[in-house]
């Protein structure tokens, strides 16, 4: 099973990443439950974080889409590991709404990461406001 931790720059006219998680989440959910992808896609201001895992050919293949996704640019590979088991056993999107306190937001971040390696949450942590 292979993990990969992409960050990304969003291309929306907002300027807000969190403007495509509607348009992502309808075209991502049923393709990745069947090719087995799982992950956690977050989302701060104008970039998107988002570690996939799965299957090593479908994990390539995503990333190759992803790469060619007119939602986003500079798509950065933070991390590209083999995993024996994984971290992330649903498909999840996770972004703070504007109504959300940041320590409501901190906790929901908390138990999606529980369990994880520090070397993904670092990531995480590094993009969350102060």
């Amino acid at each position: 099973m292979r993990q990969i931790v992409y960050r990304s720059i969003t291309t929306a006219e907002s300027g807000r990443a969190a403007d495509d998680i509607p348009d992502i989440v309808r075209q991502a959910a049923a393709r990745n439950g069947i090719e087995g992808i799982t992950g956690l896609l977050y989302t701060e201001d104008d970039t998107f974080l988002q570690v996939i895992e799965g299957p090593s050919d479908s994990v390539s293949d995503l990333i190759a889409r992803l790469e060619n996704d007119a939602r986003h640019r500079d798509l950065t590979i933070l991390v590209d590991r083999s995993i024996a088991e994984r971290e992330f056993g649903d498909w999840t999107m996770i972004y703070r709404d504007r109504r959300e306190s940041i320590d409501a937001f901190d906790d929901r971040l908390r138990v999606l990461l529980a369990g994880v390696s520090d070397e993904t949450v670092r990531h995480f942590r590094a993009l969350q406001p102060a």
